[in-house]
């Protein structure tokens, strides 16, 4: 043991009486708790130490290095406490090891717990038997007495020893011995078992073997009883003692009855034998009993046999079959397998099994006849088995018939027997059971459901049972089983109850003739012989379908509505009806169609004949009466012409009886209409008749535009009419040309609009007092009530004008859908004298007091359906009367609910087409309530207009866009405009595409592209094109408003050679037909060809216009009505070229500026001043203006700031814009950028001089730049800002070009001044950082500037031209100039449009010469000469422009050799008149003149520089100035001003102040000093005056002191020096002239101390003392931009508290960056004599300038302010 375990340790215990102690350390130190292992312990009982001794030396350091060791008892712990054994202790632990053997070493008592004796020798192969294993355990244990139990089943053997020790030395010894390791073998302590195992139980039951070996052994834990082996394993519940092994040692009896005991070992999963391991021993033989016609089978048949004894035989099983039980014994083979034990445990419950399987195999039937039929079943068994692998086995003594065999063949035949069996016996007890009876159904029911299957239903059920009729009874007769005859009976009842019955659903004419006729012929003449399986029923005037199912009902109904008919024809005349002719034909129609089951009936209704019976008669005797009824009915057709001369003309040809008509026929002549009324069949022909006429005539018009002629001919209409007819025999007329239409000389007036205004999607409102029945628009709505009767008030009225057939209308209206409900609207055609187009009749609820909402919603809707109804018939245009009036509402109520429902309407609708909406009523309250609902509903933004004349004919008005309007002869209208092609409102657009049909290439294509989006080239594609030049694709228009678009692959220009003009013609013609032939009625085209295309403008222009005359002349169309040829606005010179193509093509065309090759432009704005930075140009009273310079600088009220779309960019423009505004602008940017917003925002100005900053995203692609700009505007408009500050957007980051970004701005500015005509806006700045861009905006500017600009309303009524305003450039004080010369608008005359018809063009064109000889004989023309027409004023122009209108003259201006002259044109009376006013006005103007120029010119300043004024303005405060007048208003730049004579200051009524200077001309040029000076002593040089506080003068240097500087001003003093004054004057007229612009003077501060005041006050600054207080920049004179600069005490040195600094005037000049020690400013060349003005510390944005001249700067103001 020394060897072994030789690691000691010293055990010192806490306490020691604990039971059991040494076992509890032997296994405390062993586990893992105490960090030990394989351990033995010394120990004596009663003391208080014990030692270990550990087998290896890390298990002792493991257990010595805990730290505390503590061992669980039942109640309490054991603490105890390990040392290393010293010199000390080692006489301790030989006592106690000697006592420990004294007493075997063990401290156990009989209570104790045993340890184990027993060990496991595992993973033994199956080469090594028992004796191997016994001399292996030998050799290990030497001397030891042990004994072996060896296994096989688990590959184990146990070694039971003596003792503890023993079995633990073996399993030490196992690990040592090679032998065992070469073995792999495996050894393990057994554990100690409290389980036994107990054998030859018999029938002892669990609580008996419980109860037992509680008695003999101790207490029991658990029984597991094994009834079938008569075991049972007892478990314990405690090692006490030693239980098991007494256990075992004892003898047992139950019941008298040894029974075996052996210990049983969970780990093993068996017991331990020992010498008494039982042998195997072969179960007993079953016996199974088997059906005993499946034994005569199986005896029958060996093979089948085999089979089941060859399955027995793999469980080691012998089948004897010799009888019907079967023995099943074992094979002796069965004991010498390995598992022998394992397979004989379940050797019994396997075989049974597995016989029990092989049987199921097989399976006999057993069949029991009737005993008197014995002898005929068992025959037909036996038959029907010969062929059959089955056994028959009789038992008649039983009864019993058996059929054995194979499962599947059993069952196979099993239904065929037992059916056979049933049949013998059912035939036998059918013939004794038989009877007859009725069953009571007719047989056309029983027909109907035997078509349905019954009858084979009821065969395949009863196929016995025999079913018929007889003559003698309409009853079925049964014969059969009784049974099987009332289950008959009740299938039929139910079958006859199941039928499916509905009402025949078919027309009402129908079922009235199928109710006369009988049920059954109809059911086999219409249903049955076309294989429908229904028939009629008809009862009580009620026609009913039977059928046996849903389908068989709707095929029969189905079949019925295709095959019976009623044809319902519309009487267009209820007249015809009457006739006798009428009658007869009906009649003998009826006669004609009256065979059975396909005649017809005609029925005659009110407004229309209804035609029923078989479908090929109904449908041929509809087509007669059609026929007649059509030819019959009284009709009035119109013949359309061009011209109401034409009706005049072909009127008198009537009278005198050179026309021949149809004395049947009635004619009516109308406006532009002739009318013939009469039955169809002599009206069609008199139409052919009249249309020929019409076309043999010749027509021409005459278009005078010379000023006065039209009057002319209105007041002379009598003379010009009778005159040209006796000469010429021609028909003339003077037609209104602005409107398109015609009016006849001296009609047509009506008084204009009390209220205008115009919405913001272009939708003209407007109120007037006026009669509906004249109203020139195209739909009129009629207030009615349910039956549209037009009686009363506004509705007889239009009946008056348009004639009967307006009634006739509206009754066929209620005839087709009868009465109305109050809501609904219709619509009809007008006619008569009327000059609309359509009426739309509303129905007008009734005012109900009690339910006022529901009446005002009922006539909300009427509103809203009649311009519904208005779009949807194509009208532009419609007119309102108050429609609730006569049905009880107030007019108030009535207004203000039809225009909340005109309102909502627009607001709800996404695509607006109507352009025009009236209120009209001839009753002034009517009047007054509409405009005040109008004004409350969409604000106050009237556009008051005079009396004018209105059009007969509405087209659509001219926009600013418009470029002309023209119509064809054949009155197809071509309107030529500005706009984007994209948003064209046609029904068709055409695109131009590329071969490969990308339409991202390309302007026009990518446009379209990117409003449709991408389903457009989905579309493209999808046609599978092959591209080809000269192809059109059609498509649908996608996102576009337009229906199509026609996609055309355009050719490119191929420098005259012929095929490419001959295609682009091809592609006009191919769009234009098919527009006609698919019936739209709308195109759209863009200027194709003059692009990247290459093709010459006028060609391109040419060709276009060409192809469009050529297609109307020739096609003549009936649906394509309009055609849109619209131009880019960025495009001047495109728009240029087709407005004069389109001017020579229609010499009378009409419209908005369009342009010529005259001087005359098609833009919009005044003439483009432009000076040194500016230019400047106006739009009505807006001024717009480009300049170069800093933004952050601006005054006006808001600045657009182009940002990011997060409001927070940090570059460009937006960086210089945030840091000029400060953080708390950055702050209300980041916090309104993470808020939803529309792409814009407002914020607060910061420190900015402006009211608000507008943030928007900056933008990179014109046409985007073009929109937030127009947005922009539009917000400035929207809050009612006056002034507007934008950069030039996408010039900077977005690289775009400047010129497309001035198009872009400049076409926004004039689009939302278009729309916002009445705005607060009068200012409009685009600042340009860089300036070299200003040229391109400056040229964008004169493309659109106009020399004969007018005033462009929207107003149907006309275009009112006010052109005062617009008269004017550059300063909006001067008359209008072109290189100095004054040029006076020119008012277009109105034209004097004359439409002449005759019998041949050349007595047209014999009335045309006589008409221009007329107009010789009466025009004269006046020229005036006179220098003073340079002198006129803006009062003088705006009278001239008045004298044209009023006088009816026209005045141009000439500049010949510059000599200025004024021509006057006009009637001579009218000439003479004007010119006598004229010559008045040149007098005044030349007196004016002489005075400024002679005597005293008055300027306002500008910027840096100062301005003249005009001459009126400069005569008045002239006078003033003589009469001492202390304040005069005037007008500057279109401003209100009051200049204050004595100071020298104008201020507006905001407080903003400009500087004025009075030139006295008869001084010298220089000797002029500032206003405001006051008089100074005589020989005085310089003096100091001080300014009182709060006057103008005091609070602008206070202002600009205070911009940047905060300290309190204590006084202001002006310094007069006239010496220094005017050296600054001569040096700054120098420098102007030197630099060539007028923007070289600043006003700067200049820091100063008190000793040197008095000196700069007499002498001026001195750069001498330059380096004083710095000098980085250049030895000179410093001045600083902002005063808090200068305020620093470095340059402003206090002085008891006070501090001074100047504001000086300094001529700043053109400046260059400056350097130390420099004493002149740098030269501006490589010559070196040109020098720049100034330096300055930083160019970009300077803080401080530096002069080098003491004459370049004036101590104007000084300033005493606080330290």
């Amino acid at each position: 043991m020394a060897d072994a375990y030789s690691y000691a340790l010293l055990v010192e215990l806490g306490e020691h009486k604990v039971p059991k102690l040494k076992n509890k350390l032997v296994k405390y130190f062993q586990s893992k708790k105490a960090n030990g292992g394989d351990c033995q312990v010394e120990y004596e009982n009663g003391s208080r130490t014990a030692v270990l001794r550990f087998r290896t030396e890390q298990d002792q350091k493991n257990v010595l290095a805990k730290e505390a060791h503590q061992i669980p008892l039942d109640k309490s712990v054991l603490k105890v406490t390990v040392r290393l054994i010293t010199d000390e202790t080692a006489t301790q632990v030989s006592i106690l090891k000697m006592l420990t053997e004294e007493k075997g070493g063990d401290d156990e008592t009989e209570d104790e717990e045993i340890s184990s004796t027993t060990a496991v020798l595992g993973n033994i192969p199956q080469s090594l038997n028992q004796d191997f294993l016994d001399m292996l355990v030998e050799n290990i244990v030497k001397d030891v007495d042990y004994t072996l139990e060896f296994i096989p089943d688990i590959s184990s053997a146990v070694v039971t020893f003596q003792s503890e020790k023993g079995t633990t030395n073996f399993v030490t010894r196992c690990s040592q011995n090679r032998t065992f390791k070469n073995k792999g073998l495996s050894v393990q302590v057994l554990e100690v078992t409290k389980q036994v195992v107990a054998e030859d139980l018999g029938d002892s039951d669990e609580d008996l073997l419980r109860l037992y070996f509680d008695g003999k052994a101790g207490e029991v834990d658990n029984v597991a009883l094994n009834e079938v082996e008569q075991s049972a394993i007892i478990t314990f519940k405690y090692h006490k003692g030693n239980t098991v092994y007494n256990t075992i040692l004892s003898k047992h009896q139950i019941k008298k009855k040894d029974i075996r005991v052996y210990p049983f070992y969970k780990s093993l999963g068996t017991a331990l034998y020992g010498k008494d391991k039982p042998s195997p021993k072969l179960p007993a033989t079953i016996s199974e009993a088997t059906d005993s016609a499946v034994w005569r089978y199986l005896n029958d048949n060996q093979s089948a046999a085999e089979t089941i004894r060859g399955h027995l035989a793999k469980h080691f099983c012998n089948v004897n079959l010799d009888k019907s039980t079967v023995l099943l014994s074992p094979e002796s083979s069965l004991l010498q397998q390995k598992d022998a034990k394992a397979i004989i445990k379940d050797w019994r419950d396997t075989v049974k099994s597995a016989f029990a399987q092989a049987l199921s195999k097989f399976k006999s039937l057993k069949l029991e006849p009737e005993s008197e039929l014995w002898e005929e079943s068992e025959a037909m068994i036996r038959k029907a088995l010969v062929n059959e692998d089955v056994v028959v086995v009789s038992d008649k003594a039983n009864g019993v018939v058996s059929v054995a065999g194979l499962v599947d063949n059993v069952n196979k035949l099993q239904q065929a027997l037992c059916e056979s069996m049933n049949k013998i016996a059912k035939r036998v007890q059918r013939e004794k059971s038989s009877t007859t009876q009725k069953i009571t159904v007719s047989q056309s029911i029983y027909k109907l459901l035997c078509q349905d299957g019954l009858q084979d239903k009821l065969q395949g059920i009863y196929p016995d049972l025999k079913m018929s009729f007889t003559k003698d009874s309409p009853d079925l007769m049964v014969t059969g089983l009784y049974d099987e005859i009332m289950k008959t009976q009740q299938i039929i009842c139910d079958a006859v109850f199941e039928l499916k019955r509905q009402n025949l659903e078919i027309d009402k004419y129908v079922l009235d003739l199928l109710k006369d006729e009988q049920p059954e012929e109809l059911t086999e003449a219409l249903l049955i012989s076309n294989g429908i399986n229904a028939a009629f029923e008809i009862k009580a005037q009620k026609v009913r379908l039977i059928a046996a199912s849903d389908k068989d009902l709707n095929d029969a109904e189905d079949h019925l509505v295709k095959l019976l008919i009623s044809q319902c024809i519309d009487v267009e005349d209820s007249n015809v009806l009457k006739k006798p002719e009428w009658k007869h034909l009906v009649s003998s129609l009826e006669e004609a169609n009256n065979k059975s089951y396909k005649r017809i009936r005609i029925h005659t209704t009110g407004q229309q004949v209804v035609v029923c019976g078989h479908k090929n008669n109904v449908i041929s005797v509809s087509r007669d009466l059609n026929s007649f009824l059509k030819q019959n009915a009284h009709v009035e057709e119109t013949v359309a012409v061009k011209s109401d001369t034409i009706v005049r003309y072909i009127e008198k040809l009537k009278s005198s009886g050179s026309a021949q008509l149809n004395d049947k026929v009635a004619v009516s002549y109308r406006k532009k209409a002739i009318c013939l009324s009469g039955s169809r069949e002599v009206v069609t022909p008199s139409k052919a008749l009249v249309e020929n006429l019409v076309s043999s005539l010749s027509f021409d018009s005459v278009s005078i535009c010379k000023p006065g002629m039209r009057k002319y001919f209105q007041d002379n209409e009598r003379m010009v009419v009778t005159s040209l007819l006796n000469e010429t025999g021609c028909q003339v007329q003077l037609v209104d040309e602005t409107g398109g239409g015609q009016d006849d000389l001296g009609k047509g007036q009506l008084p204009g609009p009390v209220y205008q205004l115009q919405t913001a999607d272009g939708v003209e409102i407007a109120v007037c007092k006026a009669d509906m029945c004249r109203y020139p628009v195209q739909a009129v709505v009629n207030a009615l009530t349910e039956d549209l009767k037009l009686k009363g008030g506004l509705a007889a009225a239009l009946l008056k004008a348009g004639g009967p057939q307006l009634q006739d209308e509206c009754d066929k209206v209620i005839n087709l859908k009868g009465h109305l409900k109050p809501g609904d609207c219709v619509i009809t055609g007008a006619g008569g004298q009327l000059r609309c187009n359509k009426i739309i009749h509303a129905v007008v609820p009734k005012f109900d007091s009690k339910k006022v909402q529901k009446s005002r919603a009922l006539l909300k809707k009427a509103v809203k359906e009649s311009l519904e109804l208005a779009e949807k018939h194509g009208c532009l245009t419609v007119a309102l009367p108050t429609i609730g009036r006569s049905q009880g509402f107030m007019p108030n109520v009535c207004a203000e609910t039809m225009i909340k429902a005109v309102k909502e309407h627009l607001d709800e609708k996404f695509d607006i087409t109507l352009k025009t909406i009236h209120f009209v009523d001839s009753d002034d309250s009517a009047v007054k309530a509409m405009e005040a609902a109008i004004r409350h509903e969409f604000g106050s933004q009237s556009v008051s207009q005079p009396q004018q004349t209105l059009p007969s004919k509405v087209t659509k008005s001219p926009t600013m866009n418009c470029l002309g309007q023209a119509q064809t002869k054949e009155g197809l209208d071509i309107t030529l405009m500005k706009g984007n092609i994209q948003h064209a409102t046609t029904e068709v657009t055409v695109n131009t595409v590329f071969e490969d049909l990308d339409l991202r290439r390309g302007a026009v294509s990518n446009a379209i592209f990117g409003a449709a989006g991408a389903k457009l080239q989905q579309l493209v594609n999808a046609n599978n094109a092959s591209g080809s030049v000269g192809e059109v694709i059609v498509t649908e228009g996608c996102n576009l408003k337009s229906k199509q678009v026609f996609h055309a692959v355009t050719p490119h220009w191929d420098n005259g050679q012929g095929t490419a003009e001959k295609i682009l013609k091809g592609i006009f013609k191919d769009c234009l037909n098919r527009a006609e032939d698919t019936g739209l009625t709308s195109i759209s085209f863009p200027a194709i060809g003059s692009g990247n295309l290459g093709f010459p403008k006028d060609l391109a222009a040419s060709v276009m216009l060409d192809e469009i005359i050529a297609f109307s002349s020739k096609t003549q169309p009936k649906l394509l009505k309009e055609i849109m040829i619209i131009l880019y606005p960025g495009d001047a010179k495109t728009i240029q070229v087709f407005s004069d193509e389109f001017q020579k093509k229609f010499p009378n065309a009409s419209g908005v500026s369009v342009p010529t090759s005259s001087p005359q432009s098609t833009g919009v704005f005044s003439k483009v001043v432009s000076s040194s930075g500016m230019s400047e140009t106006k739009m009505g009273s807006v001024v717009i203006q480009a300049v170069t310079g800093d933004i952050t600088k601006e005054t006006t009220d808001v600045i657009v700031n182009s940002s990011n779309e997060k409001f927070s960019l940090k570059s460009g423009v937006s960086k210089a814009i945030l840091e000029a505004a400060g953080s708390t602008v950055e702050d209300e940017c980041e916090e309104l950028g993470a808020q939803p917003n529309p792409g814009m925002i407002m914020t607060q100005p910061g420190n900015l001089k402006c009211k608000q900053i507008l943030h928007l995203a900056g933008q990179s692609d014109p046409v985007k730049i073009n929109t937030v700009v127009k947005d922009a505007l539009q917000m400035c408009v929207t809050h009612s800002h006056t002034s507007v500050s934008l950069p030039a957007i996408g010039t900077g980051q977005g690289n775009v070009k400047a010129g497309q970004v001035a198009d872009a701005i400049l076409d926004a500015v004039i689009e939302v001044l278009s729309q916002n005509p009445s705005s607060t806006l009068n200012t409009i700045r685009i600042v340009i950082f860089q300036s070299n861009m200003l040229k391109e905006f400056n040229n964008s500017m004169q493309q659109r500037e106009a020399t004969d600009p007018k005033d462009k309303s929207t107003s149907i009524w006309g275009r009112i031209t006010s052109g005062v305003k617009s008269l004017f450039t550059g300063s909006p004080d001067k008359p209008k100039k072109v290189d100095d010369f004054v040029v006076i608008e020119t008012v277009k005359a109105d034209p004097a449009c004359i439409h002449i018809c005759g019998e041949s063009q050349a007595k047209v064109d014999l009335a045309k010469q006589w008409i221009n000889k007329l107009i010789s004989k009466e025009q004269d023309s006046k020229p005036i000469s006179n220098k003073a027409i340079h002198s006129l004023s803006v009062a003088n122009i705006k009278r001239m422009v008045d004298i044209q209108k009023t006088m009816n003259v026209s005045i141009k201006t000439v500049n010949q050799k510059d000599k200025p002259s004024i021509i006057i044109e006009g009637l001579t009376k009218d000439v003479l008149k004007a010119s006598i006013e004229i010559d008045e006005m040149l007098s005044d103007a030349r007196e004016k003149e002489d005075l400024r120029k002679n005597v005293a010119e008055w300027q306002y300043q500008e910027g840096s520089s100062f301005l003249s004024f005009d001459l009126q303005t400069n005569y008045d405060l002239e006078k003033a100035f003589e009469k001492k007048i202390p304040s005069v208003k005037v007008t500057i730049q279109g401003q209100s001003y009051t200049v204050h004579t004595s100071s020298g200051l104008a201020a507006d009524n905001q407080g903003r102040t400009l500087e004025i200077k009075r030139i006295d001309k008869t001084k010298g040029t220089y000797d002029d000093i500032p206003l405001t000076w006051d008089a100074m002593p005589a020989n005085t040089t310089s003096q100091a005056f001080p300014i009182t506080a709060g006057t103008p003068e005091y609070t602008e240097v206070e202002k600009l002191f205070s911009a940047t500087c905060t300290q309190a001003i204590l006084k202001i003093e002006r310094i007069q020096n006239p010496g220094l004054w005017k050296a600054l004057q001569i040096k700054k007229v120098d420098m102007e002239q030197r630099n060539g612009h007028q923007n070289n003077e600043k006003r700067l501060f200049h820091g100063t101390t008190h000793d040197t005041v008095a000196l700069i006050n007499d002498s001026g600054f001195n750069r001498v003392f330059a380096g004083k207080n710095a000098a980085y920049h250049g030895n000179g004179t410093y001045f600083a931009v902002d005063a808090s600069y200068s305020a620093r005490d470095t340059y402003s040195k206090p002085q008891n508290g006070e501090k001074l600094m100047y504001l000086c005037r300094v001529l700043t000049g053109d400046f260059a960056l400056g350097k130390q020690d420099i004493i002149t400013a740098p030269a501006k060349d490589t010559t070196g004599i040109q020098k720049y003005d100034s330096v300055v510390d930083n160019v970009a944005k300077p803080n401080m300038f530096v002069i080098f001249h003491d004459c370049q700067a004036y101590p104007e103001y000084l300033i005493t302010f606080k330290q």
